[in-house]
């Protein structure tokens, strides 16, 4: 299995590997980290090392039109119930994320992104991720767009929008550990982050209002053989029960695909994550079918607006 390593692949082990290694006696070597070029190599070598490669959504798209994916048997799966968008022709959603702002608790709480962009009201210095596919709807959200207009993206105003912010981001992050450090050595004021990267960390605050849901998935190398692709599809329904979900959460505080998560969680453990309790409405995923399409020209002017031209 290829995956991601550090405490989600700890989180795998825990609560889906060893369950199904006791029902099958199948063992289980994990690998780490994924990439798509690690994928798209077995594809072509037509070698396939192992048959479980954990697929981002921001690139499961491309992998489905290169053909680097088998699809998925879901009637040998046979899950129990889970979300529509993670129940993938090519790939099995099994743990969301979230993008969401966070601040140090002795400052100003923001409610939204508009506030966030502030620094008139909500004075510091701010750290935004060095990632344009996600700044540009923040960046719209923050002038007004409503969460259910924000597709397709208006470039223009985004980038407009992204000028205003800039001169008060002491640091554009590019690894998920930078943020709490920042907020935590008071660097920064604020700063957006991956949820589950200042779950329980004292002195920061978050909200998942206005957040950037997302879901990370796992799939099978074409050209799996077919007890590889078997193997695959029956360790995948572990990844559909809801107390297996449990225990990885208790991990890593992401949410499990499941649709009854609700059902199984403590009362008072399910506002922290990001699909239970309401929280999944507060928030909005990425069009990234249409992010594919424009690409290439907002990563070029994406470089620009960072260097200041």
């Amino acid at each position: 299995m290829l995956e991601a390593g550090g405490d989600s692949g700890e989180a795998v082990q825990a609560a889906y590997i060893e369950p199904f290694q006791k029902k099958t006696g199948i063992r289980v070597v994990r690998e780490n980290p994924t990439s798509l070029g690690k994928l798209k190599a077995m594809v072509a070598s037509k070698n396939i090392t192992t048959p479980i490669v954990l697929v981002p959504r921001s690139w499961l798209v491309q992998a489905k039109t290169e053909n680097l994916l088998e699809p998925l048997d879901w009637a040998a799966i046979a899950p129990q119930p889970i979300t529509a968008e993670a129940k993938d022709s090519h790939a099995i959603g099994w743990s969301y994320f979230s993008n969401v702002m966070a601040w140090r608790s002795d400052v100003k709480a923001p409610k939204t992104w508009a506030d966030f962009w502030n620094v008139a009201d909500f004075p510091g210095k701010r750290s935004l991720i060095d990632d344009p596919s996600v700044m540009l709807p923040v960046a719209l959200l923050a002038d007004g767009v409503p969460m259910d207009k924000l597709f397709p993206l208006d470039i223009d105003r985004a980038f407009r929008s992204l000028a205003k912010i800039r001169p008060h981001v002491s640091v554009w992050w590019t690894a998920g550990s930078q943020p709490p450090q920042l907020l935590q050595d008071k660097e920064v004021a604020y700063a957006m982050t991956y949820s589950g990267r200042v779950y329980g960390k004292p002195g920061i605050s978050m909200t998942y209002n206005q957040g950037i849901l997302d879901l990370s998935y796992f799939g099978v190398p074409r050209g799996a053989t077919p007890e590889q692709k078997m193997a695959a599809m029956q360790f995948f329904h572990e990844l559909t029960v809801p107390e297996n979900q449990v225990v990885a959460m208790a991990r890593i505080p992401y949410s499990g695909a499941s649709a009854n998560l609700d059902k199984v969680l403590a009362a008072d453990k399910a506002a922290l994550y990001p699909t239970t309790a309401g929280n999944a409405k507060l928030q909005f995923m990425n069009d990234i079918e249409g992010w594919k399409v424009i690409a290439p020209k907002v990563e070029k002017r994406w470089q620009q607006f960072k260097l200041g031209m």
